[in-house]
């Protein structure tokens, strides 16, 4: 018989919520059994699972815990409430280590792979969709600038559907030092803009190219719109632009077809 989980525990749980204790012990909740299952299929460090006598598939669920050796602990449906950081708990939990997060300053080798860099994305959804984008497509190097929405952030976690699971390597930097990288390693650089060469135009010398993909509301910093190289998606109908998660689907499309 499971046991149930301590008060302790279930304040600790919820408390990973806010990103500063998931900062200070460097784990997270992952909620879902879509998300935890595919979490263990993918060797991820699950610490422990949680769920509450509302879970209808105990059996698979205890089976899978049972070969990988992780614990699997009850909650009451009350305190998976506290658990989630949603209004509808799935009433079934996974405490995971947080994948390393390198300082691009500190990696020194050359990765002859596509690299994704998201200069200060700051909605969550739009940037777990990229991931998830960037999973499908098979570019799983990725950069951030330090001012990006929370990589961890729940809403980006659940957004991105597993994708966090998939990515080769994740690193963070400034933009001075990001393009330090890319430039050292000749990358040829793109992002998307209203006014550019025409997508469907884009020749690619190689595998070692990176797409910029910006903020919101600001687009991409100045530094790195001097050095990339700016395409245009081509459009029919009557809209201005695409939101920046759309056109980055757009152009990993095009570009990893290559």
């Amino acid at each position: 018989m499971n046991k149930f989980i301590s008060k302790k525990e279930v304040k600790y749980l919820s408390s990973l919520n806010q990103k500063k204790f998931r900062k200070l012990y460097n784990e997270l909740i992952i909620e879902g059994e879509k998300l935890i299952f595919d979490s263990i299929k993918h060797n991820q460090n699950i610490k422990k699972i949680v769920y509450s006598k509302k879970n209808k598939n105990f059996a698979k669920l205890n089976k899978l815990c049972k070969q990988k050796n992780i614990p699997l602990n009850l909650c009451t449906e009350k305190d998976s409430y506290r658990i989630s950081d949603t209004k509808n708990s799935q009433q079934i939990f996974g405490l995971m280590q947080c994948n390393e997060i390198t300082n691009i300053s500190d990696f020194s080798d050359k990765i002859n792979k596509p690299f994704i860099v998201l200069d200060g994305i700051s909605d969550p959804g739009n940037m777990g969709t990229i991931l998830r984008t960037c999973s499908w497509f098979g570019c799983y190097n990725i950069i951030m600038t330090r001012d990006c929405v929370e990589f961890y952030n729940p809403k980006t976690v659940r957004s991105a559907m597993g994708a966090h699971f998939h990515l080769d390597n994740i690193f963070m930097g400034s933009t001075e030092q990001i393009l330090e990288y890319l430039n050292e390693f000749k990358y040829q650089i793109f992002t998307a803009s209203l006014i550019g060469e025409n997508l469907e135009n884009i020749k690619l010398k190689n595998n070692n190219w990176a797409l910029i993909l910006g903020n919101e509301t600001k687009g991409i910093s100045n530094d790195f719109e001097k050095i990339s190289h700016k395409i245009h998606i081509p459009g029919k109908g009557k809209m201005e632009s695409l939101n920046v998660a759309e056109a980055a689907s757009i152009v990993i499309h095009y570009l990893s077809k290559f």
